[in-house]
């Protein structure tokens, strides 16, 4: 008999059956008990920074791209991560364009945004509230105060919707930009993901390299020539074929990564929003959960440790199985001829390594068929994983041990291998301290 829980799709607003997880239109799931997203002060790397700066001042002097360099080798994000966006999708929307687009920044832990002129957005992860969004307030350049860091509550307008399950989470978005920057939202959009097809992706922003044999929608404008005959898209690509650097396009001179806005970059960018999302989400999924639970044993005058209900039960598994599905690449697109990306960001991204006994690595790219060798998320290392409550984290490297080596349980997961499964365990176990007991030899 298979041991494993049934898979069933339930996230965060699910049924009537589970009153406390619907969401309203004036009270969302996130600034209910035990959350409390805005009343709580967030603990994120982005805060400690900001609080042991109240001792000893930086980021008072300086231009903003002086400042914005501080800020990242503060926060150990590398600046080879920059990708560049030119569509208005921002809360900066003013400052955007195809001759100013947006930058972003990222590591494990920290999504760091800039635009030409504006202020620094900040997207870092607390243990009980998931994402949290801030922005750093630039008094420009030369000026002795000191940039002003305030939690921005106008980015849930976006992030905080429904692609994202009514709780805080990250956006990728492809659109039809026009020769502004603003999308032509009749044309259609579409909020990029893993297994995205190529041909959907990146309409908005400026892609460097390629992917082989296909064709996407980066480095290109629209427009519709007649609005009155309906919806007639017209494309026209600022370049034929993959782009090394982007000098020809714009003024790169004031990005830190120069004209750089990697496909490999991209890609991963991709993977982390859809893992970030989904630890964020399971993280207020045990706690709300496990909130319920209490609550109803109150109620009924029984012991608050009582074991979880099987509909409980249910949810948390299920919720483990999104997580997975998502880490371990389940239905990611392929790249039959391959993905040619810069060696500056692949560099940057490898310093970060685990590494196994045998030398093995979660950040080894492929970048033929697929973009990793070992198809498990390096997000297993990340904040964001390491602080989910106890029991969501073994839960998840529980089923996590028993794919790996009880594959037959588990025929969703039939895109790794044998070879592959077995590399995956043993990077793993080398690498990730504190492993549930289901992983001991």
């Amino acid at each position: 008999m298979n041991p494993r829980r049934s898979f069933a799709l339930i996230g965060l607003a699910v049924s009537n059956a589970i009153p406390a997880f619907t969401v309203t239109a004036f009270e969302p799931i996130y600034e209910r008990a035990p959350i409390r997203y805005h009343e709580t002060e967030p603990d994120t790397k982005v805060t400690r920074l900001f609080r042991s700066a109240e001792e000893n001042t930086f980021l008072s002097k300086g231009s903003d791209k002086e400042i914005l360099r501080e800020l990242l080798i503060r926060l150990d994000v590398p600046v080879e991560s920059q990708v560049l966006v030119f569509s208005k999708t921002s809360a900066q929307n003013s400052r955007i364009s195809p001759k100013t687009p947006r930058a972003l920044y990222f590591s494990d832990d920290v999504y760091v945004g800039w635009v030409q002129g504006g202020n620094i957005e900040l997207a870092s992860f607390d243990a009980r509230l998931g994402i949290v969004f801030h922005l750093l307030r630039l008094s420009g350049g030369g000026q002795s105060d000191s940039p002003q860091l305030v939690r921005d509550q106008s980015c849930l307008d976006c992030h905080a919707g429904s692609s994202n399950h009514n709780i805080p989470g990250l956006l990728v978005r492809s659109v039809y930009p026009s020769e502004s920057g603003l999308p032509i939202f009749e044309a259609g959009t579409f909020h990029t993901r893993q297994n995205s097809p190529i041909s959907e992706r990146w309409g908005g922003w400026y892609v460097t390299g390629e992917v082989e044999n296909q064709t996407h929608l980066g480095n290109a404008l629209a427009s519709i020539p007649n609005p009155d005959a309906g919806v007639a898209l017209e494309r026209f690509s600022s370049s034929d074929g993959g782009i090394l650097r982007l000098d020809d396009l714009f003024d790169t001179e004031p990005y830190l990564n120069g004209g750089g806005s990697d496909v490999a970059a991209l890609m991963i960018l991709e993977h982390q929003v859809g893992v970030h999302n989904l630890l964020a989400e399971a993280n207020l999924t045990f706690q709300t959960t496990s909130y319920r639970h209490r609550e109803m044993q109150k109620a009924f005058g029984e012991p608050l440790d009582a074991p979880l209900s099987e509909t409980n039960e249910r949810i948390l598994d299920s919720m483990a199985e999104k997580v997975l599905h998502e880490m371990l690449y389940a239905n990611e697109v392929e790249v039959p001829a391959g993905i040619e990306g810069g060696a500056p960001f692949q560099t940057a991204f490898a310093e970060k390594s685990k590494k196994s006994q045998e030398g093995h690595s979660l950040r080894d790219f492929r970048l033929y068929g697929r973009l990793m060798k070992h198809r498990c998320s390096h997000l297993i290392y990340s904040d964001a994983f390491r602080e989910l409550p106890k029991e969501m984290r073994e839960r998840i490297l529980d089923k996590l041990h028993q794919i790996l080596t009880e594959p037959a349980l588990w025929p969703e997961f039939a895109h790794l291998g044998n070879a592959e499964r077995s590399r995956i365990r043993e990077i793993v176990m080398d690498t990730l301290p504190n492993l549930p007991p289901s992983w001991t030899p």
